[in-house]
């Protein structure tokens, strides 16, 4: 059972992670968090999800 407690925190950490630092520069990643993910991550921060937005509104100008 803590195994499987922990495996959940340590996948919810990679999610968050990955927010952060990979999608902003994956357009195609990005697009997918800014669309499903963000929503739900901005509950947690709008902080996880500025990057990404960040790099979309400069992708865009």
């Amino acid at each position: 059972m803590r195994n499987l407690l922990l495996l959940i925190i340590i996948a919810v950490a990679g999610f968050v992670l990955v927010a952060m630092y990979v999608a902003p520069t994956q357009p195609g990643l990005r697009t997918w968090y800014l669309q499903n993910a963000c929503v739900h991550l901005d509950k947690v921060s709008p902080q996880i999800c500025a990057p990404a937005r960040e790099a979309e509104g400069a992708q865009r100008t």
